[in-house]
């Protein structure tokens, strides 16, 4: 699955009413804050927060792109092998 679509399986979503009423129930992991229909903000937990933020400085890494750029194309030649396909074989 890929990550953005596990992220918003992750996600709460709470009304400004509810989080006023009761906090500590409403917000945890990730929770988008609504008030009617409109998305008014967002409460990340600490562990979330350190996982976004581990995302984004590998994201803007030049050295971590190169390498993901390279396992790619080894993938399209078939000189490397992908996880999800070693997993498969071993039934795993």
């Amino acid at each position: 699955m890929p990550k953005v679509y596990h992220l918003l399986t992750r996600e709460h979503v709470a009304s400004i009413r509810d989080v006023q009423k009761n906090p500590s129930k409403m917000l945890r992991g990730i929770t988008r804050v609504m008030r009617g229909s409109k998305t008014i903000g967002f409460y990340f937990s600490n562990e979330e927060l350190d996982d976004l933020l581990e995302d984004l400085e590998a994201a803007s890494s030049r050295s971590l792109r190169a390498r993901v750029k390279k396992a790619r194309q080894g993938l399209k030649k078939g000189d490397t092998v992908a996880m999800n396909d070693l997993a498969r074989e071993y039934g795993l």
